[in-house]
């Protein structure tokens, strides 16, 4: 259980005074709320069995709070066992303005989500969440700017760090891995064995030949479930139209003949449009393909 702390609803970022440039600088693209209810929803099928008054669960990269937010509101765990790491100082800011009471949580610190073991007297233990979910910072300045002491720390943590290169060499070299691949191991490691991970991630991760090492190790540690494609205009009140996907896992090796479900959403909910998210969660869990000849892994 976490300590009680004062938790702060999500509010818009521009109304605590970061710029559009500042949060494309550090990666943070604000997650809509018709994704994150399909992660959630994805996750709470999973973890059907599961104890939503004992669940623990962390998002180490929480940006405006969004994702636990929803967790608390839908009932998914409690507030006292739901946490938010983000190393930006400015979003304390955007937490504080939203006057949320103790009791409606979650705990969310400033810290360093990729090293941060504890904040305050809160352990942040690997192997000790139910669930690990969020959207993690891509396509910013990533390690660019990071401290020779944290570059050292990450080379001796992460495997995938090591991984990029087979003669490393000086952690120097960290800086141009992009972030979000630390990130994918740092889900993982938080993540307790037999619990559940829902994260957004640029497609690249999941397409592109040169992380394909990627794949190779997150398929050798997880189940993954499901794989669904994000529309371009996902994150554009960020600014940005990069490809995404929202990635669903489970720390458990993949049983023989594994199948994942693999789909792609044109419209999720934005300006009053379908959301396509909800009628394909169904058919994953009915075990359907999803395909046309036209559009293959979307609607028809």
């Amino acid at each position: 259980m976490f300590g009680p702390r004062a938790g702060i609803r999500p509010v818009q970022p521009e109304l605590a005074g970061m710029s559009k440039t500042r949060r494309k600088s550090l990666g943070q693209y604000f997650t809509p709320v018709s994704v994150i209810d399909c992660a959630l929803d994805a996750l709470a099928w999973l973890d059907r069995k599961g104890d939503s008054s004992r669940r623990r669960v962390i998002d180490p990269a929480c940006g405006d709070g969004g994702f636990l937010h929803r967790v608390i509101d839908r009932g998914f765990a409690k507030p006292a066992t739901v946490a938010g790491l983000d190393k930006d100082e400015d979003l304390a800011v955007a937490w504080e303005q939203n006057g949320r009471g103790p009791a409606e949580g979650p705990l969310l610190a400033v810290a360093d989500g990729l090293l941060a073991d504890h904040f305050g007297r809160v352990s942040i233990a690997e192997g000790s969440f139910d669930w690990v979910i969020g959207n993690p910072p891509y396509a910013g300045e990533g390690l660019k700017n990071a401290a020779p002491d944290d570059l050292a720390k990450i080379a001796d943590t992460y495997e995938l760090a090591r991984l990029r290169w087979k003669n490393p060499g000086s952690p120097e070299r960290l800086r141009a891995l992009p972030i979000e691949i630390l990130f994918v191991e740092r889900f993982w490691r938080l993540c307790r064995p037999g619990g559940f991970i829902a994260i957004v991630l640029p497609v690249g991760v999941f397409a592109n030949t040169r992380w394909r090492f990627v794949r190779e190790w997150l398929l050798a540690r997880v189940t993954l479930h499901g794989v669904i494609g994000l529309p371009r205009k996902t994150f554009r009140a960020g600014g940005i139209t990069a490809r995404t996907c929202l990635a669903l896992a489970g720390k458990a090796p993949a049983p023989d003949h594994h199948q994942v479900f693999f789909a792609e959403a044109e419209h999720i909910g934005l300006d009053d449009e379908e959301n396509e998210l909800p009628a394909l969660l169904e058919l994953w869990k009915n075990g359907e393909t999803v395909a046309t000849d036209e559009r293959p892994w979307r609607l028809d």
